[in-house]
């Protein structure tokens, strides 16, 4: 999709609606839903408007609706147009919470071919991507251009990794995970931990299942993940988890000021 420096009164209101989103606590179901309401509202008004799709594709991944969300995904996909930076940023967010890896892939792949003109803009989620995929070169190629000093712990996981040749391990991994649980994704996060004095990772999947079917996948995983380890051929290192969630316990995608 094309970028353009678009700013006129109607995306500013799909602006602000995000805005509101990105502060709510996904299991804030009454406070989501009222925006929902407003985004239909709107659209009703500005049919097609493909910013107030993306909107509403986020507030569907917010309230766990996978089928729905991936619906929009597509739409979006095939209306196509001209979109500022924000919005497709929000729309490579939301693809690659639903796993669709392919597409974040089509649309990242010029911004990696430029990355020092698209680091302000996209620089969140080519960190995602990095890790989603496995990629430990292109995380240790996005260190060299370090925009926060929260994500030096990542890039020190990635040097660990690189340091006992893992590199392919650690994408089959991510596969694994990947093939395992993008029917169902929500929601991808991950987070990072220095608490033993070396940088471990955390990923969090997050889907729209009860408890018991939550620990059954949670189960499943960490077998596959045993059982990939085992016929590697490959020491294991202790640094790397994963954690299944349910949706509604997915914090704000931002702290409030």
């Amino acid at each position: 999709m094309e970028n353009e420096n678009i700013e006129d009164e109607s995306t500013r209101v799909w602006e602000d609606i995000l805005s509101n989103l990105f502060v709510l606590p996904f299991g804030d179901t009454a406070a989501i839903v009222e925006q929902e309401q407003q985004i239909y509202k709107l659209l009703a008004a500005q049919p097609g408007r493909i910013e107030g799709m993306i909107t509403l594709m986020f507030e569907q991944i917010m309230v766990g609706s996978n089928s729905k969300a991936r619906s929009l995904a597509y739409q979006i996909w095939d209306t196509g147009g001209v979109l500022s930076p924000f919005f497709e940023l929000v729309y490579i967010e939301n693809l690659l919470s639903l796993g669709l890896i392919d597409m974040a892939t089509i649309l990242l792949k010029p911004k990696f071919e430029s990355l020092r003109e698209n680091l302000e803009d996209f620089y969140c989620v080519m960190l995602k991507f990095a890790v989603m995929t496995g990629n430990i070169p292109l995380l240790e190629r996005l260190g060299e251009y370090e925009q926060d000093r929260d994500d030096e712990l990542l890039f020190d996981f990635a040097a660990v990794y690189a340091a006992e040749n893992l590199t392919e391990p650690f994408k089959n991994l991510q596969r694994l995970i990947w093939e395992q649980t993008s029917k169902y994704l929500c929601a991808y996060e991950y987070s990072l931990y220095d608490d033993k004095g070396y940088p471990e990772l955390e990923v969090e999947i997050y889907v729209n299942f009860d408890r018991q079917y939550i620990e059954k996948m949670q189960t499943n995983l960490e077998a596959k993940i045993d059982a990939y380890w085992a016929s590697s051929g490959h020491q294991r290192l202790d640094n790397f988890v994963v954690r299944v969630d349910n949706i509604k316990n997915h914090p704000a995608w931002l702290e409030e000021d």
